[in-house]
């Protein structure tokens, strides 16, 4: 048993506990209480947690951890297969190299579940992960694979085959491809699903889950048009489940992507990328799709902005964009966990769940902000911002 005390526990979804306790036995959580819980103190450790805040692991819900490296050279970014626009059966954890620095940056932060993956060259790029960012054997790294099947609307695929003179050139190409794979898909999908024997196609088999709704289309797109088209052609027709990625100019349409339901893992909101599509990027755009009713997540989109920056970025969308400390709090915790399919084990601090479990002595948006203590699976890791 390991109980922490006397600390401000951020439940996220059950509020805020002044001086509350946690116990853990195993590696989850047995009770959350602001009365000291009834245990054998001969067999529990205590972590006193006075002048502490206490959350759930932090979730970046679209990194490229360990598929772009954060130091290496081109040799060593695996993310982008640029040498067909669709190419649904590649794997994402065939090319992720759990010895990127990143990942130890990634977890003395806070964060310790990533969603990670393809790059956006491709229309279709591959299979996404969902995994834990401590370890060394990606295998045992992994929570959920495959999580997502990555596509991408927009800038990079155009530029991408443009530069081959090769389909696709215009938005338009792109849509024929990304429809054309969908169709393939569900042609497959309805055969094997009726018991007629088909010829094994490792393209296919990544589409079958996505007709199957194992995993959703998470769908690259920065420009409010092509979010539309990405929801027209995957949602309307043919009724898979979407996430869109970016979603840089989604606060113009948030009315629309409320009422379609479909949620968006938004950022990064510290781009300083030259990129047409990201001009309309702002700290305030969180706040104007949550208001709206849209289901919103922060991302980094490492290495694009180094995940290391991640609790900055959440800073400046609390009090620059003024979406508030506890909502924010929100979209990089419950809201990713509930984007992923994870949360039922992570992303809040309930009864019950995984106790991967985060504590700070200050603000942890704030610049000078590092995590003190970091549980994994109930284990302490780091105390005292040191590993133990």
């Amino acid at each position: 048993m390991l109980l922490i005390k006397n600390a401000r526990i951020h439940t996220i979804t059950q509020g805020v506990i002044e001086n509350g306790f946690v116990l853990i036995e195993g590696k989850r959580i047995k009770k959350v209480s602001n009365e000291p819980p009834e245990v054998d103190l001969s067999k529990t450790r205590i972590i006193d947690a006075q002048g502490k805040m206490v959350f759930p692991s932090f979730i970046d819900a679209h990194t490229h951890l360990g598929t772009f490296p954060l130091e290496g050279t081109e040799m060593d970014a695996d993310g982008n297969e640029m040498t067909n626009p669709a190419t649904p059966g590649l794997r994402a954890i065939d090319s992720i190299n759990p010895y990127d620095p990143a990942f130890k940056e990634a977890f003395e932060s806070g964060f310790e579940i990533v969603f990670t993956g393809a790059g956006s060259g491709n229309v279709i790029g591959g299979l996404s992960v969902t995994m834990k960012t401590y370890g060394n054997i990606v295998d045992e790294m992994v929570i959920k694979n495959p999580a997502g099947l990555k596509c991408a609307f927009g800038e990079n695929p155009k530029r991408v085959y443009s530069s081959k003179n090769q389909l696709p050139t215009t938005r338009m190409g792109t849509a024929k491809v990304f429809r054309e794979t969908l169709y393939k898909g569900k042609n497959y999908y309805e055969k094997k699903k009726s018991g007629e024997k088909v010829d094994f196609d490792l393209n296919m088999e990544s589409l079958f889950l996505v007709f199957d709704h194992k995993i959703p289309l998470r769908i690259h797109s920065h420009r409010a048009d092509d979010i539309v088209t990405a929801i027209r052609i995957a949602k309307h027709e043919f009724g898979l489940d979407v996430v869109i990625e970016h979603g840089t100019d989604s606060a113009k349409i948030r009315d629309f992507l409320a009422k379609e339901n479909v949620p968006v893992i938004l950022g990064p909101i510290l781009d300083v990328s030259p990129k047409v599509e990201t001009k309309p990027n702002s700290f305030e755009n969180p706040k104007k799709l949550v208001e709206a009713g849209v289901k919103v997540a922060l991302m980094t989109d490492h290495p694009v902005v180094s995940i290391g920056y991640a609790l900055i970025q959440a800073g400046l969308v609390a009090y620059e964009g003024k979406l508030g400390f506890d909502e924010t709090l929100k979209l990089i915790t419950i809201n990713p966990a509930q984007i992923l399919g994870i949360d039922s084990d992570y992303g809040s601090i309930e009864e019950g769940k995984v106790a991967n479990l985060v504590m700070f002595d200050r603000n942890p948006f704030s610049v000078l902000s590092k995590a003190d203590t970091v549980l994994l699976e109930g284990e302490v890791i780091i105390e005292g911002g040191k590993y133990v």
